[in-house]
């Protein structure tokens, strides 16, 4: 299912913080408009960019169709549509607006279980969505969106510490004050979000907090779940990101006759 709505404002999410704090707000879902000022900051558009030049050096020239798993805002899913014939797919329709409103294609969906024929040169993850997700269903909903002899590549996390920075960041609006206070705990990795708004005409403030969880793994766990899942040539580099993490890229092959 396609999404065109338009996307929710920076005001419509501070506004419902105020309105209903005890409310369940997260940047995927209420507070998509935060996360899509996050995701446009000169920092993580640096990292988009990289992604986007790592995979234009390690895809083959006679790629395609490029699926991205877990696109969100669509920065990454924006660039690559300049090279390829792109698609993104997540769960979250408020974040998938912000990529629809960019003008590009975007099914919502379970990116774990693509609902999309298995046709495509190339999935991509980045920004540690395998992280975020089953390993073993990532690795089997690549596999099943694949032709034979496509190409999977995704980043995945060795080190908690590469999640995110600790630290206080704020967001301004006509009328509002976002704060976002980050603390990134290592065993177990899960990111602490607290949340602060301010309504500068009101006064009124409203405060919220979100818990997100992560999975750490080795380069021999991902190799496993990639062969099990039925993948082969699977490559592990270890200098290709940022510390704490690493890029993996494994092949589906191609069925010969016996």
């Amino acid at each position: 299912m396609s999404f065109r709505p338009r996307p929710p404002s920076f005001a419509d999410a501070c506004a419902r913080v105020i309105a209903d704090p005890d409310a369940d707000h997260s940047l995927t879902t209420t507070l998509a408009p935060v996360q899509a000022r996050i995701a446009i900051s000169p920092e993580q558009m640096a990292k988009t960019d990289a992604w986007g030049d790592l995979l234009g050096a390690r895809l083959p020239a006679d790629v395609e169709r490029v699926l991205e798993l877990g696109c969100g805002t669509g920065t990454l899913l924006h660039r690559l549509s300049d090279e390829y014939t792109a698609l993104g797919i997540d769960r979250y329709s408020d974040l998938l607006s912000f990529a629809a409103a960019r003008g590009e294609a975007a099914v919502c969906g379970d990116p774990t279980d693509p609902p999309v024929r298995p046709d495509f040169d190339a999935v991509c993850a980045f920004d540690h969505f395998v992280a975020r997700q089953s390993l073993s269903a990532v690795c089997e909903g690549a596999y099943a969106t694949l032709r034979p002899g496509g190409i999977f590549v995704f980043d995945a996390l060795s080190d908690a510490r590469a999640i995110a920075a600790s630290g206080v960041e704020t967001y301004r609006g006509a009328r509002y004050v976002f704060e976002r206070s980050v603390d990134v705990a290592r065993d177990p990795p899960v990111v602490h979000a607290d949340y602060r708004v301010t309504d500068l005409r009101t006064g009124e403030t409203g405060v919220t907090a979100e818990r997100t969880s992560f999975n750490v793994y080795d380069p021999e766990s991902v190799r496993e779940s990639l062969e099990t899942a039925g993948f082969s040539d699977i490559r592990v580099v270890t200098d290709a990101g940022d510390d704490g993490e690493f890029l993996v890229i494994a092949v589906r092959p191609v069925e010969t006759e016996a």
